[in-house]
């Protein structure tokens, strides 16, 4: 009886890591991009994918802005300093923040198209 019950906790457990583990190689692996509008409509600290044009880009001492263009602008903060250009295709992954009233990213990564 006793035996049964230990048998039945580390099932349930074992079930309960798995499916957390799924749905953290989902959201890791697909991420599926999202407009601009639907970035801004989103939550804070949700984790989107997005692309545009890049169309102004102030590196500051540790950390760039970056507008970038598609549908519609959003802005985009990476805490470092990069190079781009204006009219350059980017794909964009990080997080939704809200900054003075306006929806951001703030970069994990940028990939230039």
């Amino acid at each position: 009886m006793m035996r049964d019950s230990l048998l039945l906790r580390i099932a349930l457990a074992t079930s309960i890591i798995g499916l957390c583990a799924l749905g953290l190689i989902l959201e890791i692996t697909g991420l599926q991009e999202v407009s601009i509008s639907e970035a801004k409509d989103l939550g804070e600290d949700k984790t989107v994918r997005i692309t545009g044009v890049v169309e102004r880009v102030t590196n500051k001492d540790k950390f760039a802005i970056i507008n970038i263009m598609k549908e519609e602008k959003i802005t985009v903060v990476l805490f470092d300093n990069i190079n781009l250009s204006r009219g350059q295709r980017v794909e964009i992954i990080g997080k939704t923040k809200n900054y003075k009233g306006e929806k951001e990213v703030i970069a994990d990564e940028i990939i230039i198209k």
